[in-house]
């Protein structure tokens, strides 16, 4: 296989497949023709047969091409044929044994067999004939052609009628009854029995002269006398006032004599040719027989203009030729050319010299050739035919195995022909497969039909092209198989692709707008209700022609409306968004229209100076920040000193005792102004989020007693009694732990010095099956004039007076550090009640 696995490998399996392929095409037509003509039969003598009547048509033509001569040349009588030309194409009635029907005949004494070829052309001046010396010549074959054999005549109708039986319509002209096409009329029930005023004024006038000219003829014509049986009393008194014989006298030609009873009135009978038919209403009533023609009229004919047909059924079912109405009443027939003169040619073997073998090798010679090697043939061409089917089979599958390798190359090599999607290279390869056939059909038209070998040529050369579309297609559809991605790389699959991206961003749009847009549902059912109504009032008014206008407008509309939307949500949801604290969040301008885009401008406009603001705001803070944490730092130097001084000082023996009350004053007051250094310091690393958080696995049951443990000296000096709620197991969190003591630590600091003495505070650990929740709630001692969000502010106090310990910024740093950790920290306060509450994500055990 890797021999093929190259450029000239692939093109020399192509041309192995498209002549094994043009062989089996060859084998399938030509056992196509020949089991036509009874090759396969049984019965030998039908192939004989009909290879007989095919000689007997190239005579013929040889025949015919020597007219000028006679009918005879020295090639014709050398020939193993006898034959005779009879004038005429009407041979019925024609003795072919008498030398007195013929122009021409080369025969005598020899009787013309009853199976003898007998056929009739028409030719003139302009016929065309081509001769060929072979019996089966599909190059060049004998040929007679004759512009315009036939003429289109228009005939006027003379009687219309209807066979009930055969349930179809004839008209009656040139001396016969024609059937109808089915397109020409209907049989139909009608609500309008009356039919066409038209139609039926145009038919009434063709019975009146059918009645007239049967008068006209009947006064030449011999007439014959039928006796009634039954007389009436009227045709009694007419006998006996007139004095004549006592019989009824019927004037109708011999032809139209009815049987006794069967006439009544003129009116009561249609008359075709002089023959009476009965109306088709007095057997049917509610039809009416509906009439189209090729001028586009149309008439619906009363069934009193309509002949009954049925007692003329089975001579009407032999009637095979069907006529179209030109118009209401004229059909038209295809005729013989009256231009052309006609021969009848009677042809058949002569068996004297067949049997001598003289060596002529003429049609009659080549059909017994044929006959004899009828047994090869029946075995050769079906053989030929599957053998070449199954190489030209094996090299294409070959040339798709191979296609897409290239030698030397590992894997699956793309050409220019392989990248094209595969179902767009099925549409290109059709289109020139139909482009090719249409070019050959259009050449081919335009060629004379005798020119069957530049046929043939342009065939063969159109099957090769068709052939190398095939090959073409046939790579691009292997390797696309090859790669896994002929749906992938497929045209309808981006298209579906891009469609189905499309409705993905039309529905996270219209999502979008449903959750900015609140009232988005009223204005599309406004929108809905409205088309409905103008639908209903086109529909109501007959503007049909108005729905395809109306239909595009809506939806024009419908995109407009919904690019508005759009618009506006996206500007409502920027505003929203800056509202909520995003200032990052900008109006996308892409596909606004231009007075919602000025809009959206100003929002982006606003939206950069906020930002600028908040750039300003946050450089202010950091500034604050760094300021603070540098001069902290400054002073905790000093302090230091102080701090250890004043406790060397507590060490010495001092009997002043206001020296040592000074000293516990300086003692008291450097450490609550270092407690503050610490805090602004911590308050500082936290903002700016300068911490460094070592999370682990916290018991939290464990640290929270801990916490309590810490205060319980505290509490007790304040009387406060803590009433806890802790669960019976461990409860785990994930987060640093000593910084959530540090949580504590200050949670617990506001209930020791805020909390009303002599009361209980309580503290809680909940927990449901995500959160934890640490609850510490007090009674403050003092009056809570405040809001929970400005007890949260740095250096804001319960404690207004600030006669208190603290410094404001307790609340600030754990509500900080919580949130840092990934939990949070809110307040309430209700009158004197003081509630804090500390939430964390649960953890497994």
């Amino acid at each position: 296989m890797k021999l093929f696995y190259n450029r000239t490998g692939r093109i020399i399996l192509g041309i192995i497949c498209t002549v094994f392929t043009f062989i089996f095409m060859f084998s399938v037509a030509a056992g196509g023709i020949l089991g036509n003509i009874g090759l396969f039969s049984s019965d030998t003598s039908e192939f004989k047969s009909e290879l007989y009547k095919m000689a007997g048509k190239d005579y013929a033509a040889w025949i015919l091409d020597n007219e000028e001569n006679g009918f005879t040349s020295e090639r014709l009588e050398g020939m193993n044929c006898y034959y005779g030309v009879i004038p005429g194409k009407d041979t019925e009635d024609i003795d072919l044994n008498s030398d007195s029907s013929y122009v021409y005949r080369n025969f005598k004494d020899v009787k013309v067999p009853k199976d003898a070829f007998k056929n009739y052309y028409g030719i003139d001046g302009d016929t065309e004939i081509t001769l060929s010396e072979k019996l089966l010549d599909f190059w060049t074959p004998s040929y007679i052609s004759t512009e315009y054999s036939e003429v289109y005549t228009n005939v006027s109708i003379e009687g219309i009628g209807y066979d009930l039986i055969g349930q179809k319509a004839y008209v009656f002209g040139n001396g016969r009854f024609y059937p109808i096409q089915e397109y020409y009329y209907s049989y139909k029930t009608s609500e309008q029995p009356e039919g066409t005023p038209n139609t039926n004024s145009i038919y009434s006038k063709i019975w009146a002269n059918n009645q007239a000219n049967l008068e006209v003829v009947q006064e030449d014509e011999t007439y014959y006398v039928v006796e009634d049986s039954k007389k009436t009393e009227q045709s009694e008194e007419t006998e006996e006032s007139e004095g004549k014989e006592e019989v009824t006298t019927d004037y109708l030609s011999e032809e139209t004599v009815i049987e006794n009873g069967a006439l009544g009135e003129d009116g009561d009978f249609l008359y075709i040719d002089g023959k009476a038919y009965k109306p088709l209403s007095g057997s049917v009533k509610g039809y009416v027989l509906a009439l189209n023609t090729d001028e586009g009229a149309s008439g619906k004919l009363c069934l009193d203009n309509v002949a009954d047909l049925s007692d003329i059924h089975a001579e009407l079912t032999k009637l095979n030729y069907q006529v179209s109405l030109d118009s209401i009443s004229a059909f038209g027939i295809y005729e013989d050319n009256p231009d052309l003169t006609y021969y009848t040619v009677v042809c058949f073997p002569n068996e004297t010299k067949l049997a001598a073998n003289t060596n002529t090798n003429d049609y009659y010679a080549q059909a017994n050739a044929l006959i004899a090697k009828a047994p090869t043939f029946k075995i050769l061409l079906p053989l030929t035919a599957i053998l070449s089917f199954a190489i030209a089979i094996g090299c294409w599958v070959m040339f798709l195995f191979a296609a897409g390798h290239k030698k030397g190359v590992e894997g699956i090599v793309e050409g220019p022909i392989e990248k094209l999607p595969a179902d767009l290279a099925l549409v290109m390869a059709f289109i020139a497969e139909v482009i090719v056939f249409a070019i050959c059909i259009g050449i081919v038209d335009e060629l004379s039909a005798s020119a069957f070998g530049l046929i043939g040529m342009i065939l063969a050369a159109t099957g090769i092209v068709a052939m190398l579309i095939g090959f073409l297609w046939s790579s691009n559809i292997a390797v696309n198989v090859k790669l896994h991605h002929v749906w992938k790389n497929s045209v309808i699959c981006k298209i579906l692709g891009v469609i189905k991206k499309w409705f993905g961003n039309f529905n996270q749009e219209t999502k979008y707008i449903r959750s900015t847009i609140k009232w988005t549902y009223r204005i599309w059912a406004i929108f809905v209700i409205i088309t409905i109504l103008e639908w209903f009032g086109i529909i109501a008014t007959g503007a049909d022609s108005l729905l395809l206008i109306w239909f595009v407008e809506k939806v024009a509309f419908g995109i407009i409306l919904h690019i508005l939307l759009k618009s506006y949500a996206k500007i409502k949801g920027t505003a929203l968004a800056l509202a909520e604290g995003d200032t990052n969040a900008q109006v996308d301008l892409k596909g606004m229209p231009l007075f919602l885009e000025e809009h959206a401008k100003a929002m982006n406009d606003i939206q950069s100076g906020i930002s600028i603001a908040l750039e300003e705001r946050t450089k202010s803070e950091r500034m604050k920040t760094e300021l603070i944490t540098n001069v902290s730092h400054d002073i905790k130097t000093p302090l230091t000193s102080i701090i250890n001084y004043v406790d060397l000082l507590s060490k010495e023996e001092i009997d002043n005792d206001k020296a040592k009350d000074y000293l516990e004053v300086l003692d008291r007051q450097s450490k609550r102004l270092k407690k503050l250094i610490e805090d602004l310091i911590e308050a500082s690393k936290v903002s700016t989020g300068n911490i460094n958080f070592n999370f682990e696995k916290v018991n939290a049951v464990t640290l929270l007693n801990q916490s309590l443990g810490e205060f319980s000296d505290r509490l007790e000096a304040n009387k406060i009694t803590v009433v806890t709620s802790l669960p019976s197991e461990d409860v785990y969190l994930k987060a640093d732990n000593r910084y959530l003591w540090r949580v504590f630590d200050n949670l617990m600091s506001n209930v020791v010095k805020y909390a009303q003495p002599n009361t209980r505070a309580y503290v809680d650990l909940e927990q449901d099956e995500n959160k934890i929740r640490f609850v510490f709630r007090n009674t403050s001692k003092e009056e809570l004039n405040i809001t929970a969000e400005e007890l949260m502010e740095r250096f804001v106090r319960g404690d207004k007076s600030r006669y208190t310990d603290g410094n404001g910024l307790g609340l600030s740093i754990a509500r900080s550090l919580a949130e840092a950790m990934g939990g949070s920290l809110k307040l309430s306060i209700d009158g004197d009640l003081f509630k804090s509450v500390v939430e964390f994500n649960k953890v497994d055990k």
